[in-house]
């Protein structure tokens, strides 16, 4: 009985085992979005990675609008093709990349639906991994934006 126990539980390692040598990417999850300059959630987004490219990408799942402004279930601020299209659904997030630790992310370009502008953003992931600090320059324009996203 106890030989039993004991190759089952060699076995049972040895199934596992591979799986936690994987490496975990630390941005592919959903993450809440927060303004970092009123404190408020923008949006709950759902990060992906393109195996061919490298790039990261992300969809919206959950807007929140502002406090005291009606919500709306469109862009109606944004501009060209996004104007006027679902929240719900809408690539917010293009072509971000890791650098080689995957703790620092430049290049990527999101797309604001409480104000329509397009920024182009640089991140941080924090050591524990749950938490990013976003800068975002907006495209035409001296507006920064500041957010910070948690990972859920």
């Amino acid at each position: 009985m106890n030989r039993k126990f004991i190759g089952a539980a060699a076995l049972l390692f040895g199934l596992i085992n591979p799986l936690a040598a994987m490496p975990v990417d630390p941005l592919i999850g959903t993450w809440k979005v927060i303004d970092d300059y009123t404190g408020y959630y923008i949006s709950d987004i759902v990060i992906r990675k393109n195996s061919k490219t490298q790039q990261y990408s992300a969809v919206i799942t959950k807007n929140y609008p502002l406090p005291g402004t009606p919500k709306t279930e469109v862009c109606t601020k944004c501009q060209g093709t996004l104007k006027n299209q679902p929240i719900f659904g809408m690539e917010a997030l293009k072509g971000l990349v890791a650098d080689a630790s995957n703790q620092q992310f430049s290049k990527g370009v999101w797309v604001n639906p409480q104000d329509g502008r397009v920024y182009n953003i640089d991140a941080r992931l924090n050591t524990s991994g749950d938490q990013m600090k976003v800068q975002g320059k907006a495209k035409n324009s001296n507006t920064v934006s500041n957010m910070i996203w948690k990972k859920l």
